[in-house]
């Protein structure tokens, strides 16, 4: 599974670093040891009472080798991204498979589904030619697992390639409506709905046709409604996002912004602080990535006679913006989402005219 995301570099939290894939850093969530010790269950406990050390050996080796498989998916989903030229964070191994993040800036539909369409497609590979050495390795624990890398990477291309948010096939579908229609939200929603079908026809299959045939239910029935579960919590996420953007389309420039009055750093901040206007001057370049901020201290607590340059907050400088007050979000959001930073210098003409904040965003997004 892959994912755009707002720059962040701060591995914290992630779990242990396994290492790295062509530069990008790989980690293993502790998550990921729980559908570990599910699958050394599941795979020694028709010998367990037998052969016990063999089931739990052949149970951690086919866990390793999921785990393999579903590096071998987002590291395909991580190398593509950065082909195209998108700055990949980081890629995590958890207990629902696996998370690439990465920044996909200013892509296209047709990148972004190829980004998507690599992990299956690795997978299936892998499973092919896991197919093709069968009839090499014969019976024996080789052969055990080279069945289990085959089933595993057979599943994980199946699984994941079905037209439905969050699966990577529901990524494949966003795509070719957002080309369709030239609405990338658009296509959010219609792929949630269909993870919806997904997730509906997931659970009548593995569970409605053993009830038909007069099956019985087992615990791997818990495990099923866990997954549609999933898939129905991902695929709503997507129609959620996918709407809310979809109203802030409507909203212009100046729904978010307030104005900004350019002084030079060596204003008085007696003189910055009259008015309601937001601040914003240069740096030691003449680049105006610094805003007025006074951090909530009122300004009576504020002194009168330092330079405007000692209270100010510095943007990044992707931050700053050339976009007349009428135009569309779009490069406001991009901003934001790319810097983690919630405020946006606005320009006309390289000259400071306004300050965008988050803030209004969500305060117009919630009057939309």
């Amino acid at each position: 599974m892959s994912s755009a995301s707002p720059r962040s570099h701060d591995h914290s939290g992630q779990g242990v670093r396994l290492g790295a894939i062509r530069g990008i850093p790989v980690f293993l969530a502790p998550s990921w040891f729980v559908i570990a010790l599910v699958i050394v269950a599941v795979v020694s406990g028709p010998v367990l009472a037998t052969r016990p050390a063999y089931g739990i050996a052949l149970g951690l080796a086919q866990a390793v080798l999921l785990l393999l498989s579903v590096l071998v998916h987002e590291g395909a989903h991580g190398v593509t991204a950065r082909a195209f030229g998108m700055p990949v964070i980081r890629i995590v191994a958890t207990l629902w498979g696996g998370h690439t993040s990465f920044e996909a800036g200013r892509t296209t539909p047709g990148r972004m589904a190829a980004v998507a369409a690599a992990g299956p497609a690795a997978n299936a590979v892998l499973a092919g030619l896991g197919l093709a050495l069968l009839p090499l390795v014969g019976s024996g624990v080789p052969g055990h697992l080279l069945e289990g890398l085959v089933i595993i990477n057979g599943s994980l291309a199946v699984l994941n390639i079905l037209p439905g948010m969050p699966l990577d096939g529901g990524q494949v579908v966003e795509c070719l409506v957002w080309k369709a229609s030239g609405s990338r939200n658009k296509g959010a929603v219609v792929a949630g709905w269909c993870g919806r079908v997904v997730a509906v026809l997931v659970v009548l299959w593995f569970l409605g046709r053993p009830l038909l045939d007069g099956s019985g239910l087992g615990l791997s029935s818990i495990w099923v409604l866990v997954v549609g579960s999933m898939l129905w919590s991902g695929a709503t996420e997507s129609i959620r996002r996918g709407s809310a953007l979809t109203h802030l389309d409507r909203l212009t420039v100046a729904d978010v912004m307030e104005e900004a009055l350019y002084l030079p750093p060596d204003t008085p901040l007696g003189v910055a602080l009259v008015g309601t206007h937001a601040v914003v001057t240069t740096d030691e370049r003449g680049i105006p990535c610094l805003v007025l901020a006074t951090g909530g201290k009122p300004a009576e607590a504020m002194d009168e006679h330092a330079p405007l340059s000692s209270a100010v907050m510095r943007i990044p400088e992707e931050n700053i913006v050339e976009v007349a007050p009428e135009s569309g979000l779009g490069p406001v959001l991009a901003a934001m989402g790319a810097s983690s930073h919630g405020v946006v210098v606005l320009t006309r003409q390289g000259r400071p005219y306004g300050v965008a904040h988050a803030r209004l965003v969500n305060e117009a997004a919630a009057r939309n």
